[in-house]
């Protein structure tokens, strides 16, 4: 493997979670929310919030750590599109 390729690999690799708010698809975002959280939620609710910190509060409602109305079961990329849609303040 190449140095530059390794190195893009390295970079990649240390992303982590963060990484995934960058693929998130806002638009599947906009379905899943609208399908799962307008009950309760609009885009609005979020202004000023960017996409990681979304990401992360969504994360911690999955999985209990934070208190929500009602028990949530969203995957890893429901939640990432989700994050993107509100954090880009679309409607």
């Amino acid at each position: 493997m190449s140095k530059v390729l390794g190195r893009f690999v390295m970079i990649i690799a240390s992303c982590g979670a963060g990484g995934a708010a960058l693929a998130a698809d806002a638009q599947a975002g906009r379905s899943v929310a609208q399908s799962k959280c307008a009950e309760c939620h609009d885009a609005d609710d979020w202004e000023g919030e960017d996409a990681a910190s979304l990401e992360s509060l969504i994360r911690d409602i999955v999985a209990g750590k934070v208190k929500h109305k009602r028990k949530l079961e969203l995957g890893a990329v429901e939640i990432a599109d989700i994050a993107a849609y509100w954090g880009a303040g679309r409607k």
